[in-house]
């Protein structure tokens, strides 16, 4: 018998994507929908009350589109009024299924850790960089946990324009294809699964994309233990975004001591 997830806790729902259908979606419809259709439903939801979107700043992301949404129970996400959120819009073309036209890569998270040595309060990030990690074999969660918490985060307060971080783990994640099947949709065949890591943190910043220094932040990090870390990780990914619209109460956990 499988096991029960446990989805209690806050934590976020997190969307990456990408258009699949080029020919047919351009970024200002697929965009646009996000903005006035998509996230605010989401929002009017008694789950979500605060999300954000972000562009990855490489111009050859895999998926370069990244949507977040802040839930004080991440069991929201297993409810019929979360099924209810609508996937079709006379907006989109072709059949208007946003699956038919984006592949959207879903993680659900619970939040482990919140870090805010500024406390500046909302409105004032302009930049993250996501970092995922997936441990080896040879380094424990909670020596991953302890290195994180003591060494890496104090180092990395000192890098040009920090303001925060948010520390997550993986609860489950969910493909194109199985967000299909969560809607009642025929899915396609060919898809493989997400390669989803455990440990995701957001660092946020309070400048723009262009002066986040992740060389600096690498150095300002380096520890024996981090070495070992960065050596050993199965995955050690990071990916700089600059915010293009917050929503809703626009609150981040802000305030939390976790």
């Amino acid at each position: 018998m499988a096991a029960t997830l446990d989805l209690s806790g806050k934590g976020m729902l997190c969307v990456m994507s990408r258009i699949s259908r080029n020919d047919m979606l351009d970024e200002v419809t697929f965009l646009k929908w996000y903005d006035d259709e998509h996230i605010p439903e989401i929002i009017r939801t008694s789950g979500v009350s605060s999300a954000r979107r972000f562009v990855d700043v490489n111009p050859s992301a895999d998926k370069p589109y990244l949507a977040m949404h802040a839930m004080d129970d991440i069991a929201f996400v297993k409810s019929d009024e979360f099924r209810g959120i609508q996937f079709k819009s006379d907006s989109l073309p072709g059949s208007g299924i946003i699956y038919d036209l984006a592949d959207l890569d879903v993680r659900n998270d619970r939040l482990v850790q919140v870090y805010d040595p500024t406390s500046k309060g909302k409105g004032h990030t302009r930049s993250l960089v996501l970092n995922q990690v997936e441990l080896g074999d040879d380094i424990s969660d909670q020596e991953f946990d302890k290195w994180f918490r003591e060494e890496h985060l104090p180092s990395l307060a000192g890098s040009r324009g920090f303001l925060r971080t948010t520390r997550f783990k993986l609860v489950f994640a969910r493909s194109n294809a199985e967000s299909r099947v969560l809607k009642g949709l025929a899915p396609p065949t060919d898809e493989p699964p997400p390669t989803a890591a455990t440990w995701l943190a957001l660092h946020e910043f309070e400048c723009g994309a262009a002066d986040v220094d992740l060389e600096e932040m690498k150095t300002a990090t380096s520890s024996p233990l981090g070495e070992k870390i960065k050596k050993e990780a199965l995955i050690n990914d990071y990916k700089v975004y600059r915010l293009e619209k917050a929503y809703g109460k626009e609150n981040w956990f802000h305030g939390i001591n976790l």
